[in-house]
């Protein structure tokens, strides 16, 4: 079942279209489905890597421990993510994340080796990589800008604003749970909960649960002290891949 799901998955995948096809018959021939119950780790910080993984469902938090039992939430991952796969090409191949599932979630574990091999085997492949890193170091400075905001509404607001501009749309849904987001956002689920109810009443935002409809963005960015965006700079999405957009899950980690 992995192999026929990974096939499907890896043709509309836009990194993998540049790999060798006899390589990616070979990948989701080893790849093994498995299933994590809520907050069960798919690895921790410093473990071996020698697999990454493709969501099927679900979703995953990467987050680094710290000492006093805090966690620094990095990114929150769902449906059709890889999660590890940069991390196959380090000279030290370890883990620099912990992962946890935050719901039941389907994955399929791969290996290593044939990915490395397809990079190895393909310039194009491997500049499609190159390009993919390269935008990951771009979300990872927006997240970094994000989470420096010290007040918990603008990075709020600045969250759903960003949702607006990359989709073109007033209408969102959030890509997970708002404990999950909660936590990626670096404040409280009840906090969190607190300040979209607030919009609601303020006729600010529609919808319910994680689908939301911005009714006034200009409105909700004053609210927050936040300056507008430039609304005539906003178009209708364009079927950006996943590669491209600042808030989607990461292609490659």
């Amino acid at each position: 079942m992995s192999s026929t799901f990974l096939d499907k998955a890896f043709a509309s995948f836009p990194a993998f279209r540049h790999a060798d096809p006899d390589g990616l018959r070979i990948l989701s021939g080893g790849a093994r489905r498995m299933v994590l119950s809520v907050r069960q780790h798919l690895f921790h910080l410093g473990e071996p890597a020698d697999h990454f993984f493709w969501i099927e469902s679900g979703s995953v938090t990467l987050y680094l421990p710290s000492y006093n039992g805090d966690e620094r939430v990095f990114q929150v991952l769902g449906n059709d993510c890889l999660v590890a796969a940069t991390v196959m090409f380090a000279n030290d191949r370890r883990y620099p994340v912990s992962a946890q599932a935050n719901e039941r979630t389907v994955l399929h574990r791969l290996d290593g080796a044939p990915l490395i091999g397809m990079a190895q085997r393909s310039s194009e492949f491997s500049c499609a990589l190159l390009r993919i890193v390269a935008g990951q170091m771009t979300q990872a400075i927006g997240r970094i800008d994000l989470l420096t905001i010290a007040n918990s509404m603008q990075r709020l607001v600045t969250y759903l604003v960003t949702l607006y501009i990359e989709q073109g749309s007033a209408w969102l849904t959030l890509p997970t749970h708002h404990r999950v987001l909660a936590r990626q956002l670096n404040m409280t689920p009840e906090n969190l909960s607190r300040m979209l109810s607030g919009f609601r009443r303020d006729g600010l935002i529609g919808g319910r649960n994680r689908d939301l409809v911005l009714l006034d963005v200009e409105a909700l960015c004053k609210q927050a002290r936040l300056p507008p965006p430039d609304m005539k700079k906003i178009t209708p999405s364009s079927g950006q891949s996943q590669d491209e957009t600042l808030f989607s899950c990461c292609t490659l980690h």
